[in-house]
């Protein structure tokens, strides 16, 4: 068990630059803004996840700039609340048994808001990203095991998890817990998810920014869809590159236009967050052809309870593409001591020492956010 209210680090160790990949802090803003002033981690990377709390990411960021960066995207879990079509749907009960399954009764759907247009999203989504020039995208994603609260609620991260963040969550659902008995039956489309999660990729590919990612019983879907937008841009092999060097050299580049052309049509910065996948998938994310830079990101809220799985993953993960955060809604003390023991944990079983481990997960962070770890 991971003694993690009791994890901390020598002030020097923090000194280093410790940077927390994935929170969600802004679900108590006033408790933030007391934080930042006690706090040792450098930067917290702050995701939105929802209509409401893209103004108060922006806000965050803006009141500081030298501590947070923000990230802006609509999590998996609350998808069933946009519409895709151009125009509105009927009414709120044919957009939401279009949406979700099994089909709700009306009941329920009573329960629920009048869905919002993903188009006037992707428009938030656009102006906060303009905005803020290192802001990423995020959190989006696929989640095909999280089920709807019983009352409709659309509720936050901090009422989502119980007090020490260590609740269940929707990557493991025990039909007999506590937590699974206050959930429905009912569940958001996969289409639907994916369809959400291409929209949001399409605009992380625009303004070329890293994007966040959650997936729950997912690794294989995602790993499809990111594979189909990846097609034709391949990293071609060192016998591939000698041949087109060859065949250059009877062709006039114009650098120009290719210093000028378009970005790709899929974010090149990718941070699998509180991957729970299979230590094998990971080289097919980090197979050199991959014309993306794949990292994956840890917490003790989430994958501590994988035990050996979660060293094994550990272990599998190139020493370049690793991220710690604390995927908590709450920052303070707590927030710390999370980031603290999982920041511990990787380098006990990396067999780094805790320094070159702190400088190498900081350099790592910078890269996913920046493109480069000189900032």
């Amino acid at each position: 068990m991971f003694k993690f209210a009791e994890a901390d680090l020598p002030r020097r160790i923090w000194q280093l630059g410790i940077y927390d990949a994935h929170c969600h802090p802004t679900d108590n803003y006033k408790r933030l803004a007391d934080a930042l002033d006690t706090i040792n981690i450098s930067k917290l990377t702050i995701m939105a996840t929802r209509l409401d709390d893209q103004v108060k990411v922006h806000e965050a960021a803006v009141e500081y700039p030298n501590r947070i960066v923000p990230s802006f995207g609509y999590h998996p879990w609350f998808t069933h609340l946009l519409y895709i079509s151009p125009s509105p749907p009927e009414n709120k009960y044919v957009h939401y048994r279009m949406v979700l399954f099994p089909e709700p009764p009306n009941d329920f759907v009573d329960l629920l808001p009048d869905p919002v247009s993903l188009a006037s999203f992707i428009e938030i989504l656009s102006k906060n990203l303009e905005t803020h020039k290192h802001a990423l995208v995020g959190e989006i994603g696929i989640d095909r095991s999280f089920r709807l609260p019983k009352s409709g609620k659309l509720i936050s991260f901090e009422e989502s998890e119980v007090d020490d963040g260590l609740g269940s969550s929707s990557d493991e659902q025990d039909d007999n817990s506590t937590d699974a008995k206050k959930l429905s039956p009912y569940r958001v489309n996969h289409n639907h998810q994916t369809e959400i999660l291409l929209a949001q990729l399409r605009v992380a590919a625009k303004f070329r920014r890293p994007v966040s990612l959650h997936g729950v019983q997912a690794h294989g879907v995602l790993y499809q869809i990111f594979s189909s937008l990846w097609a034709g841009y391949s990293i071609p092999s060192r016998r591939q590159q000698r041949k087109q060097k060859e065949e250059q050299e009877f062709v006039k580049l114009d650098m120009e236009d290719a210093v000028d052309s378009a970005p790709p049509p899929f974010p090149e910065r990718i941070c699998l967050h509180s991957y729970s996948g299979p230590p094998d998938q990971i080289k097919l994310w980090t197979n050199r052809k991959v014309p993306a830079t794949i990292y994956f990101s840890f917490s003790i809220v989430i994958n501590s309870r994988y035990g050996e799985k979660f060293k094994q993953v550990l272990r599998a993960v190139p020493d370049d593409r690793l991220l710690v955060e604390s995927d908590f809604h709450m920052a303070g003390k707590t927030m710390q001591s999370l980031l603290a023991a999982v920041v511990k944990f990787v380098c006990e079983v990396k067999g780094w020492e805790i320094e070159e481990g702190v400088r190498t997960l900081g350099e790592n962070w910078k890269r996913f956010v920046y493109g480069s770890d000189d900032l």
